[in-house]
């Protein structure tokens, strides 16, 4: 990745980035800058917390005006012109009106590098099952505090990893399996019974009209990700690539780690067992 593709994937992964060109791309005509201050705030999706509207409007205005905007501009994303205080869309084939629904790492994949040794600023690319087992056992092994899953179905269970995990919930890393395929439950449920297994309420994830369709994620303590995606060919077959990042600054952990929010928080509540013992029903 250059220098002008890594600024535009950590501008992607700021919600107040998003919601700005979401909102130009959906209307497909310019606005004010007020007319865009005032739409983000009315749907809660500033990063700013007051209880005076009126007081967060102003507040995200001047952010806008001296941050948001002009970074945008400069990434080519948009059109600013701080005279007349307007803003056009200006998205290019570098980061297609998708990126909202993930497809950006389809964009991206092939400016990514093939292979390990990267640095914080660096993403990387597994290919193949196996090198992506790999990478998960080392993470298992590397956990300090997390280790997070969310398995997309049951083909890529492996029970030769199951030690890794283990070893890890023993040393009292907290362990997190989410899938919404009922057998990768049920394996993950029987297999770690101390790990808590969640149903990821991800759309993004499951949504199979997406292309690449992911497989796999996996997330380290927060710090270090691997994001497995299927290529599928023309005859059925597939194989399986990741995109890997590490560092907490690195483009593809923070991209993650926004895509996830505030569920890496909350999935206690989530949990089979949380939910379970529910007095009335959970869907």
């Amino acid at each position: 990745m250059d220098l002008q593709e890594e600024e535009i994937v950590r501008l992607l992964a700021d919600s107040t980035n998003r919601a700005i060109l979401s909102l130009l791309t959906d209307a497909d005509r310019e606005f004010t800058v007020a007319e865009i201050a005032d739409r983000i705030v009315s749907e809660g999706a500033t990063p700013f917390r007051s209880s005076d509207c009126e007081n967060e409007l102003e507040q995200l205005t001047i952010s806008m005006h001296h941050n948001y905007l002009p970074r945008l501009d400069e990434a080519g994303l948009i059109e600013y012109d701080s005279d007349e205080n307007l803003v056009t869309d200006r998205t290019s084939s570098a980061v297609d009106a998708e990126w909202m629904d993930v497809e950006v790492f389809d964009e991206l994949l092939s400016r990514f590098r093939t292979g390990r040794g990267i640095d914080d600023g660096a993403v990387g690319l597994l290919e193949g099952s196996e090198a992506i087992y790999e990478y998960y056992r080392e993470a298992a092994d590397k956990a300090e505090n997390e280790l997070f899953l969310i398995y997309a179905s049951d083909e890529l269970l492996d029970e030769e990893c199951l030690p890794y995990a283990e070893n890890a919930i023993e040393r009292g890393v907290e362990f997190y399996a989410g899938t919404k395929n009922q057998n990768a439950r049920e394996f993950f449920r029987e297999s770690l019974p101390e790990a808590t297994i969640w149903d990821p309420q991800m759309d993004w994830l499951y949504d199979q009209s997406s292309c690449p369709k992911i497989s796999r994620l996996i997330v380290t303590d927060r710090e270090t990700v691997a994001v497995g995606l299927w290529n599928e060919a023309s005859d059925g077959t597939k194989t399986e690539v990741a995109m890997i990042g590490e560092g907490a600054t690195n483009p593809l952990v923070v991209l993650v780690r926004e895509l996830l929010g505030s569920r890496l928080d909350h999935l206690d509540y989530q949990s089979d067992d949380f939910l379970g013992n529910l007095p009335f029903r959970s869907d």
